[in-house]
């Protein structure tokens, strides 16, 4: 679980990868017997580590001299009062010891996932997070000695040149001053970060490898040991009776166990509100969302706004019921294309051609650098699958001084071009801030992250329903399209509704018992699915689902998947009707900025005010659009 934010709270949490999150949402689904060991990948297909450290030896020599850094940010506890010189070095001091930590993790985390087997890079990996948590506890003082100082003081230095690259840490400081713990208080709840996750990190365990699924049969009628990871392939299967088989299965089963499930969520859901309280926020929500000073007014209206527009995901529930030929559109019938899948094939460097194509409305220079970030050459991106490497997608920007990584695996259809459009969305946002900003102001908050990868997407879907010719594949296309708005803004404002109920409840002292958690996720499921107008049967089973979902653990976490759609969707919008202004204006005051000030700021200047409900008016637009030219080509 990572949380992004340099301005975090507990601020060195953030020294762990800065990764994106679409491997949650996308995993390579491919036979092991067919996928190449790693010596046998091209190099040229292969990031290259070596932009990192040299070699191994090299990594562990600067591993080593660490701990001469760490001594000279420890040097300066207890005489931060000694004026503004003295600060100015210690943050200097803490800040170059973040970023060069950060690149040593960035190392051992690249060389690991890459094949996973290597019980080296393992051990590396433990190393340098264990190092990072020390360092988050001895560097803890910092905060609470700030805030010690004469709010004068503070303002003075904030408004003086030489602390320019600290001036939104400082004001930050300010803000978050009712929030600041004593210096020993904060030095125990970064030691305890770590515990903060037990449910957490229990539930991964027992889930990942402990929890063992029934064996159904397959389309071809032979028996199949069920896995979460093949549930995720027999949901989708055109066979209504084997994804119902799977729903059947996989539900029971947590079902068996619902009682020490719960437990597990009703501990993090306690730790998060305890975390919350000890900072004295009123509320989980109010503590979880603060930290990027984002009101928690953004999360009501989203809620407020994704439900008022339930019509319309019935609507597209009502296409889909008739695009399969089904008399009743039951829960297990969400996940199987609604058209034929269309052979759509890209070859690596055609997808990059097409990708260049497509994000030409944000300007030659995007281009460029997104042309060059694609070649194999670069060291940036290692698109394909070998054996041992870690699954899904993601990229990791946290190298300030060297270039972003991109972890793919690339199958050369529609869903992994969409993958390279998302994940290089993420990369060019983190190149582009990071020349444009000073490292103490690179980082950007996980609110405004996953606007640059969906907008990167929503480009490519316009490029592609543009130059299409074929009904079929224009019509695959808007199929993929809306079942993205229904999975990433539905489907996760109805998790988020549910996350904000659930500590609603605890927060009230009422129980979270399995029974009062399924019966709050089920009334949300039917809600959402119109079960009551009878667009969608929602059995009394499924009600187990939230036990399947790990982003629960997350501390209100999904909300901004809706919120990343909503701005991204309404961004490209105005792109596509104000052209190179509107362009301009989301290049210069979102991906070049940083955290130079706070997301939802940064985002209303870029041209999305997600203090109101207009921009998911916007959205649904697009969508209602999308539906409509579904429905006109299904007629045909």
């Amino acid at each position: 679980m990572h949380r992004l934010s340099h301005r975090a709270l507990c601020l060195t949490l953030s020294l762990l990868p800065a990764l994106s999150h679409a491997d949650t949402k996308r995993k390579a689904e491919m036979a092991d017997n067919g996928t190449p060991e790693r010596k046998d990948i091209p190099e040229k297909h292969k990031w290259n580590t070596k932009h990192l450290f040299a070699s191994d030896a090299a990594w562990e020599k600067e591993r080593k001299a660490l701990t001469g850094l760490f001594k000279g940010v420890a040097e300066f506890k207890g005489k931060l009062a000694k004026g503004p010189e003295v600060v100015k070095g210690c943050l200097d001091a803490y800040f170059e010891t973040r970023k060069r930590l950060g690149r040593l993790i960035a190392y051992a985390h690249r060389c690991y996932d890459q094949d996973t087997r290597v019980a080296k890079y393992q051990g590396m990996k433990e190393v340098i997070e264990k190092i990072a948590t020390d360092f988050s506890a001895s560097s803890a003082f910092i905060q609470p000695e700030l805030l010690a100082l004469p709010i004068e003081t503070l303002k003075g230095m904030i408004k003086e040149k030489r602390f320019a690259s600290y001036d939104q840490f400082l004001k930050d400081i300010l803000r978050l001053k009712p929030h600041i713990l004593s210096p020993s208080e904060e030095s125990l709840l970064a030691a305890s970060a770590l515990m903060r996750d037990t449910g957490y990190n229990v539930y991964s365990s027992f889930t990942g490898a402990d929890l063992k699924f029934p064996t159904i049969k397959d389309e071809k009628g032979k028996p199949v040991q069920l896995t979460q990871a093949l549930f995720a392939r027999y949901r989708a299967s055109r066979d209504r009776g084997v994804r119902k088989a799977a729903f059947d299965a996989l539900f029971t089963t947590f079902g068996d166990y619902k009682n020490t499930l719960a437990a597990l969520l009703s501990a993090q859901v306690s730790a998060n509100i305890v975390y919350a309280k000890a900072r004295k926020y009123r509320t989980a929500l109010e503590g979880a969302l603060d930290a990027n000073a984002i009101p928690t007014s953004v999360y009501h209206n989203m809620v407020k706004a994704v439900n008022k527009h339930l019509p319309t995901l019935h609507r597209y529930l009502k296409l889909r019921q008739k695009l399969l030929g089904l008399k009743e559109l039951r829960y297990y019938d969400m996940y199987p294309p609604m058209v034929a899948k269309v052979e759509l094939k890209y070859p690596y460097e055609e997808a990059a051609k097409l990708l260049t194509e497509a994000m030409a409305p944000l300007g030659k220079d995007y281009v460029a650098a997104l042309g060059k970030g694609l070649d194999p050459m670069s060291g940036w991106i290692d698109p394909f699958p070998n054996k041992g490497k870690r699954s899904g997608a993601y990229m990791d920007g946290s190298a300030y001084d060297v270039h972003p990584y991109v972890l793919g695996n690339y199958l050369g259809e529609y869903n992994s071009l969409s993958m390279l459009a998302h994940e290089m969305g993420h990369a060019m946002h983190s190149h582009l801030t990071n020349q444009a900003q000073p490292y103490s102001k690179s980082d950007y908050s996980i609110f405004v992250a996953e606007v640059a990868s969906t907008l990167n997407e929503a480009l490519l879907m316009r490029k592609m329903l543009a130059t299409v010719k074929d009904p079929k594949q224009k019509l695959y296309l808007l199929g993929e399209q809306l079942e993205g708005f229904r999975q990433t803004l539905f489907r996760q404002a109805m998790f988020a509704e549910f996350e904000l109920a659930l500590y609603t409840r605890a927060e009230r002292k009422e129980p979270l018992t399995a029974d009062a958690i399924s019966k709050t996720y089920l009334g949300l499921l039917r809600k959402y699915y119109g079960h009551d107008q009878g667009i969608v049967k929602v059995d009394e089973l499924y009600a187990m689902e939230w036990a399947y979902i790990p982003h629960f653990y997350y501390d209100y976490y999904v909300f901004q998947y809706v919120t990343g759609i909503t701005a991204a969707t309404a961004l490209s919008e105005l792109i596509g009707k104000q052209g190179e202004k509107a362009a301009t204006r989301y290049l210069t005051h979102l991906l070049k900025a940083g955290s130079s000030d706070y997301p939802i700021d940064l985002l209303k200047r870029a041209g999305v005010d997600l203090k109101s409900t207009k921009p998911y008016d916007v959205a649904m637009g697009v969508f209602e659009r999308a539906l409509g030219e579904i429905e006109e080509l299904a007629k045909k």
